[in-house]
């Protein structure tokens, strides 16, 4: 089912203020500058900005037919599955393979597949898939001081922290 943009854009502000309202609900700590709804926060955020950006641009379109919902056909339906189920599939492998494998080859890992089944642009995807794995672990390994399973790089762990 395809549903319109304004609709799409609606659910998604919905949302975001849902996780900013929960996040704000988490306690705070006394010995670092932002707790644990600080991330939570910032995504919320992030979902209301692009859920108004969303809606804005379908009704600045001006088309004045409104279909708020519509069937697609069957080869969609196929494509709809497929899609849900790399994505699922993706998500599946991430965390089963986490600890084992660890944040710095399991992401890239996941990455690619997921950009390569959308995209299909096979080495960009991998440059990607790369810069994005590293630049996610600095944000949560440097920044946020998440402590990320290194898994089979353990040996590796006092080289690769920058």
């Amino acid at each position: 089912m395809c549903f319109d943009d304004r609709l799409n854009g609606l659910v998604f502000i919905l949302l975001g203020g849902v996780v900013v309202f929960l996040a704000q609900q988490l306690p705070t700590l006394t010995f670092i500058d932002y707790g644990p709804g600080f991330f939570p926060t910032l995504i919320g955020c992030v979902m209301i900005i692009a859920g108004s950006v969303i809606a804005l641009k379908s009704l600045l379109q001006h088309d004045s037919t409104i279909a708020w919902a519509a069937l697609p056909s069957a080869q969609s339906w196929s494509q709809a599955l497929g899609s849900i189920g790399v994505v699922v599939g993706t998500i599946a492998f991430f965390i089963a393979t986490l600890n084992s494998l660890g944040f710095l080859i399991a992401m890239p890992i996941s990455l690619f597949v997921m950009l390569a089944f959308f995209d299909r642009h096979i080495v960009r995807d991998i440059v990607i898939a790369f810069i994005g794995s590293i630049l996610m672990h600095s944000f949560f390994y440097q920044l946020m001081s998440v402590q990320l399973p290194w898994g089979l790089l353990t040996p590796f762990a006092g080289v690769l922290t920058w």
